[in-house]
């Protein structure tokens, strides 16, 4: 086995393997998962006019007609922000739009976002916790969200990349450092695993320096570090 000496660019393109993981694990949570057949997009679609005036609801009333068709939206770019009572829930937008010919009217705070794909005024506004339809808090109370399943991975990676440089940060060599923790391996590019792995020619032996164990010291968890790299392995096939 040969002798591997860390150096900058290793750490860097451990680190960088993780990062790429962590994009690939997370693919297949890219998608929409709020679409416009599903119970919480009609949900949403019904109540988002009241949401809209609700600071002056009697306002609406007492517009002219002529100036609420000014106030219509084809289509609105809506945020949702993901409520505090569910912390492992991330925020999610949506394009939420009126079949056939139907309009939102909105107050005046929401419908000048310019033109809609299909003419007309395009709404922009934005869902708190407060105004969810119940049937949208039970779909975030069910972590059923895409944009929630790729937060709790890339938080899952972040957390590795962390700890993985505070652990090389310990180690003067790829050797030791997968000695004390082979789990490591695999966010180890190609390319140092073939050289750490390469016969190498004899030397005079020293006597090692002795290096902390540092695992436990720096808290980390190896079965994560294990799950992590099996997420990005069935996202890769």
């Amino acid at each position: 086995m040969a002798y591997v000496r860390k150096t900058e660019t290793l750490v860097s393109e451990i680190l960088q393997k993780v990062r790429e993981m962590s994009r690939k694990a997370q693919e297949p949570y890219s998608g929409k998962t709020l679409t416009d057949d599903s119970a919480e997009y009609q949900a949403i679609r019904n109540c988002i006019e009241d949401v809209s005036w609700k600071d002056a609801p009697q306002l609406r009333q007492q517009m002219p007609k002529d100036w609420l068709d000014g106030l219509k939206a084809k289509n609105i770019d809506l945020k949702i922000i993901a409520p505090e009572s569910c912390p492992d829930s991330a925020d999610v937008s949506i394009h939420l739009e009126q079949p056939n010919d139907g309009y939102f009217t909105l107050s005046p705070a929401h419908a000048s976002a310019g033109h809609g794909y299909y003419g007309g005024n395009k709404g922009k506004m934005t869902l708190e916790e407060a105004d969810f339809p119940p049937v949208l808090m039970a779909w975030f109370k069910g972590g059923k969200s895409n944009e929630s399943l790729k937060k709790s991975i890339e938080d899952k990676f972040n957390k590795v990349e962390s700890q993985l440089k505070s652990f090389m940060q310990q180690h003067a060599s790829l050797n030791t450092a997968i000695k004390e923790m082979p789990e490591i391996e695999h966010y180890v590019p190609t390319e140092y695993i073939e050289k750490l792995h390469a016969v190498s020619p004899p030397r005079n032996k020293t006597a090692p320096r002795p290096e902390k164990t540092t695992v436990e010291e720096l808290g980390i968890d190896r079965d994560a570090l294990t799950s992590a790299a099996v997420a990005h392995q069935i996202a890769s096939s």
